[in-house]
């Protein structure tokens, strides 16, 4: 009779383990990547769709949302930076991977993490080294653009703080937040 009681209640968890398993395979994984870029200057916060940079990379149109920013840079900027985010990189990603956790990338990468976070008060090193290994990891055979590390970033955003950022060019670099 205890035998017979504890095969039943071994049968029941077997069931519920079974049947929760189970469920879990059809949940749909969400994949995280960065949908927008979160400006911060002091006080002011603004956003703009990773789509809308997307667009005016590959077809040189300023979707609605991006032609209000666009209002504000002069032509020769907006210029620049369709170019560099048309630019593509092609690298081996074994030896990008490793010569981004060598002491000096690091370093670069961390002060990069303090212009590119994840949120407030954190520093964006991590996210900002898996996104671009992700992004040569993936690369197709033309490799791979900014809007790509964009879109590996482990995060639904990627705030930018534009005052340090200033700062820094100011000062001629990463080193200089040291």
């Amino acid at each position: 009779m205890i035998f017979n009681q504890l095969k039943l209640n071994l049968l029941k968890l077997s069931l519920i383990a079974g049947l929760g398993i189970g469920l879990v395979t059809f949940i749909p994984k969400s994949a995280l990547s960065a949908e927008r870029l979160y400006f911060v200057y002091g006080p002011l916060k603004f956003s703009l769709s990773v789509d809308s940079l997307e667009t005016y990379a590959k077809e040189g149109r300023l979707t609605k949302e991006f032609a209000f920013y666009a209002n504000f840079i002069d032509k020769e900027t907006l210029s620049n930076l369709r170019e560099i985010l048309q630019q593509r990189h092609t690298i081996d990603h074994v030896r990008f991977s490793r010569l981004l956790r060598t002491p000096m990338m690091e370093d670069l990468l961390k002060g990069m993490g303090e212009i590119f976070s994840t949120h407030y008060n954190y520093n964006g090193f991590y996210a900002i080294r898996s996104a671009l290994i992700l992004a040569a990891l993936n690369q197709d055979e033309e490799g791979w653009t900014a809007i790509d590390i964009m879109r590996y970033f482990p995060t639904e955003g990627i705030r930018i703080d534009l005052k340090l950022a200033s700062k820094l060019m100011k000062n001629d670099g990463f080193a200089a937040s040291n």
